[in-house]
């Protein structure tokens, strides 16, 4: 049950420890439970002098719902504004009444460097060896605690979580964010309910009725995932549908390097829980969107043991190029599990023990440590770039022209995202670099999917590029560069996306503010080829005079042909075209067909309102 402790000042008993959750770069969240009910706040501070404060929301727990004999009241506060890479100290206070918590409480929002954290499944029986492992864990002092389920036995009650979750974890969870995933046993009380009304996961583009049950966050350089996989009965198929759409579109939209999924049912391991068919489940539903998005590790428990595959592809070995390597980690405290031997593993020990995961950059550890710190497999991951396809930065299309923009896709190309500040453009970001024949290009963007450069004026046909990561990773890259290949920009306006054509005040071109007839609008594009001038690659374009380019083009708007009053490089920017055409007075209203040609290529063909 509950534990009264006593206050500082006031009144309000401290029934259970402040602890923290959902760290971000710039927020996290504090919660902490009273016997009695007030007005809560957390007052916090990067020093001592606990400067800042937020109010706390709370939830009175009656008895009828919990099942205990007595009704208590959870808090929680959302800090905002957090500044990346700080330690924050803070305190807790219920009616102005700051309330004694014991040691110093305090956290570290993530930053850029490497990352260490600790990773943990099947835990809650209250067992002597669950109470020797969470003291290795808190000895570590990681960032972050991930959990693959089962945080509580038998039946995730609320009794359970007080005395075999926030009690053998209270000095961790004080000061580190625990990321935990639902395990059946986490289920088996209200579908979870006391699970997801004790923890203040992510909810970002999580569907409302969803939310807590997964989720996914950055930390560094790492993308985390943590998925329901009771989702197929738990609360039915049409949940399990929402959040493998949800997975799809989340992995879809990641740039980070490193991507690290987290449940329950392992796909691939052996022991008591083999035949369960929650595990089929994942290896045929959730298996194939990991693997098709690159994820390169996956944590599971439900088998009370520490199994580990090679790295998998198509539910087999990959022999060769990139595959997802799957950690069963469920020896946190509850009886153990033997493991009979099968084709997928490469590793296997009926042992209790926890994860210790570093990652730096392109380097990912993996450490099994064992309740007597004996060390039970190393793991090094360290995959080297891939490269996949260039393309026009505007078209998406393999045409490509001289000074303008390309993009290379693939995977592991950089080891963090990163933009450049300022022109004239770096050759180096983030230490990544792209070069052609030895010459370094100038750099918009990189990411570990995807990095934007400018080609030079002065090439043309096949052009051999190539890729340095900052370990001296390489990956060769080709461009096939056309005399001309005009592209359009695209750019969001609101919920739409929209071509980037712009009035003369500015603003751009949408159907609420259509562009009228004889008025000169400006488009932005890119691959209209060489310019009648000499520029600096990645150098600002001078705007007086400003630098045409030597393709003659043509506006195509409808039906009309328009000769442009200026086709040239966009002052003040780097790569990008710029071409200035008069609206023809005789267009009607209605939405037209626009393209740019130039030395007989097309653009890409977008539509221009016209009112």
């Amino acid at each position: 049950m509950l534990g009264a402790a006593s206050t500082l000042r006031g009144a309000a008993r401290l029934a259970r420890f402040p602890y923290v959750a959902n760290v971000r770069r710039d927020r996290a969240t504090i919660t902490w439970t009273t016997l009695d009910p007030g007005a809560g706040s957390v007052e916090f501070a990067p020093d001592d002098s606990f400067s800042l404060r937020s109010a706390a929301g709370s939830e009175e727990f009656t008895s009828a719902r919990t099942g205990l004999g007595y009704s208590y009241h959870q808090f929680r506060a959302d800090l905002n504004g957090l500044r990346p890479d700080t330690e924050y100290r803070y305190r807790v206070a219920v009616d102005g009444a700051v309330l004694d918590s014991g040691p110093l409480l305090r956290f570290r929002t993530p930053g850029s460097g490497p990352l260490k954290f600790v990773a943990v499944g099947d835990t809650g029986q209250d067992t002597a060896v669950q109470n020797e492992i969470a003291l290795l864990m808190a000895e570590e002092n990681p960032a972050l605690v991930i959990h693959t389920g089962d945080v509580v036995y038998p039946v995730g009650g609320w009794t359970e979580y007080q005395d075999f979750y926030f009690t053998p974890y209270e000095d961790l969870a004080r000061r580190a964010p625990f990321y935990l995933s639902l395990g059946n046993h986490d289920v088996m009380t209200g579908s979870g309910d006391p699970y997801l009304s004790l923890h203040a996961h992510p909810s970002d583009g999580v569907p409302a009725t969803d939310r807590g049950r997964y989720y996914s966050f950055d930390w560094g350089n790492v993308h985390f995932i943590s998925l329901d996989s009771n989702a197929p009965l738990i609360p039915g198929e049409a949940a399990m549908a929402r959040m493998l759409q949800w997975l799809d579109n989340d992995l879809a939209a990641s740039r980070q390097f490193w991507r690290i999924a987290y449940f329950h049912h392992p796909p691939y391991a052996s022991g008591f829980n083999e035949k369960d068919p929650l595990s089929e489940q994942v290896r045929q539903r959730i298996v194939p969107i990991l693997e098709r998005h690159g994820v390169e590790l996956v944590l599971t428990g439900h088998e009370h043991s520490y199994q580990r595959t090679p790295p998998m592809r198509g539910g087999a070995p990959a022999t060769d190029g990139p595959g997802t390597v799957y950690i069963t980690t469920g020896g946190g405290g509850a009886g153990l599990f033997d493991p009979p031997p099968r084709p997928f593993h490469a590793s296997r020990q009926r042992a209790h023990h926890y994860l210790r995961i570093t990652a730096d950059d392109a380097r990912l550890i993996v450490e099994a440590i064992g309740q007597d710190r004996r060390l039970l497999e190393y793991l090094r991951l360290d995959p080297q770039p891939i490269y996949t396809a260039t393309v026009n930065s505007a078209s998406y299309t393999v045409a490509v022209a001289p000074g303008g923009l390309a993009s290379i896709f693939g995977q592991y190309l950089a080891t963090r995202e990163q933009a450049a500040a300022a022109i004239p453009l770096p050759t180096d970001l983030g230490g990544t670099k792209v070069t052609l024949d030895g010459r370094p290009l100038p750099l918009f963007y990189v990411s570990s999917t995807q990095i934007n450069v400018q080609l030079p004026f002065d090439v043309q046909g096949l052009a051999s590029l190539r890729v340095t990561r900052t370990d001296s990773a390489l990956a060769d890259a080709f461009a096939n560069v056309s005399e001309a290949a005009p592209a359009i920009f695209q750019v969001r306006a609101g919920a739409s996306m929209v071509p980037a054509i712009v009035h003369p005040n500015g603003r751009l071109v949408t159907d609420a503010e259509p562009a009228r007839p004889g008025e000169f609008v400006v488009l932005y594009l890119t691959g209209l080829g060489r310019v009648a001038g000499s520029i600096s690659l990645g150098a600002p374009a001078p705007g007086s005079p400003p630098l045409r380019v030597h393709a003659p083009c043509e506006v195509r708007i409808g039906n009309m042909s328009v000769e442009p009053t200026f086709a040239g490089l966009a002052p003040g920017f780097a790569g990008l075209n710029q071409v200035n055409v008069q609206i023809p007075t005789e267009l009607p209203a209605g939405h037209h067909p626009l393209e740019v040609i130039a030395q007989g290529a097309r653009s890409n063909r977008v539509t221009i309102a016209v009112g």
